[in-house]
């Protein structure tokens, strides 16, 4: 078995166990099962944080701490239907009072401690950014937990995000540097290639469609229409992008940390980090920007 079909396997099998186990929590349609493995899957990816922090100036025990309360209240929020406002307000007054203690805590360091401002301010940038991503941006999938059927729109962006990493790799292995010679990003991640990519689109975007009717999520008989095309075509992109840019965003993390791999948890892959940075940029993008594409498809179908 050659290294990259052993990779591929690895990855493969990693993903499917773990998005069967997210599909299982939904289709013991209990909200409770889906809300403890997302919570999981933060917590252990702040945990993987805390050990990529090791040497750095952040305050690794503030965003240890941060990253396994705040999913959890969030996902007690949400479960409270009747208080939907504090559901909503909740990832917002979090963040705000987790930067305001962050600050102070440098502030401290450096007063107290002799630490300089350089030092401090990147100690700031590294313990804001291990909560927010992708911790706080994939918790953002906790917020339909009262909608069934919103869950299964979580589920279903979760798996097109995952079918665009694995795609990518089966047509960069197949086709890389054939066709194009410059790679897609030489610097953050040299093994991307432009075939890959485009292979990635043209499946993800296939299998993708796909499933929308096979979860109950599109009528199967409008698939072909013009209004489906004109609304699904940009949209697949725009998730496609995403994806591609959320796992560039955890390998430029790693770049910056030298570390080669969050973790050693899922074979092929890493850690839960490596699992969740692509699913963190789709997720919470398309929960924050819903109601401006809800509003531009009523005007479409107008």
């Amino acid at each position: 078995m050659t290294p990259k079909l052993k990779t591929f396997l690895e990855r493969g099998f990693s993903t499917i166990v773990l998005l069967s186990l997210l599909g299982g929590a939904v289709a013991w349609n209990n909200p409770i099962g889906y809300a403890v493995l997302v919570c999981l899957l933060c917590n252990l990816t702040s945990w993987e944080w805390f050990n990529m922090l090791r040497g750095t100036q952040a305050n690794r025990w503030l965003s240890l701490v941060a990253g396994i309360v705040y999913p959890w209240l969030l996902a007690g929020a949400c479960m409270l239907n009747d208080v939907s406002l504090l559901s909503e307000m909740l990832p917002l007054a979090f963040l705000v009072l987790y930067t305001v203690v962050a600050f102070c805590g440098q502030l401290f360091r450096m007063d107290y401690r002799g630490k300089s401002g350089a030092e401090m301010l990147d100690g700031m940038g590294a313990t804001l950014l291990s909560f927010i991503y992708p911790v706080w941006m994939f918790s953002f999938a906790l917020l339909y937990l009262g909608d069934q059927k919103g869950v299964w729109v979580m589920l279903w962006l979760i798996l097109f995000t995952k079918m665009s990493d694995i795609w990518a790799y089966v047509s960069g292995v197949l086709l890389g540097g054939k066709f194009i010679s410059r790679k897609f990003s030489p610097c953050v991640s040299p093994k991307k290639t432009w075939e890959g990519i485009i292979g990635s689109i043209i499946i993800t975007l296939t299998v993708g469609a796909l499933l929308l009717p096979a979860m109950d999520l599109y009528d199967k008989g409008q698939m072909l229409s013009r209004d489906f095309m004109l609304c699904y075509i940009p949209f697949g992109l725009l998730l496609f992008f995403l994806s591609v840019w959320g796992d560039l965003a955890g390998s430029l993390i790693k770049r910056g940390l030298a570390v080669k791999d969050s973790g050693s948890l899922l074979p092929g892959i890493g850690g839960i980090f490596d699992l969740i940075d692509s699913p963190a940029f789709t997720v919470s993008t398309i929960v924050c920007i819903a109601p401006l594409l809800g509003q531009i498809q009523r005007l479409m179908i107008l």
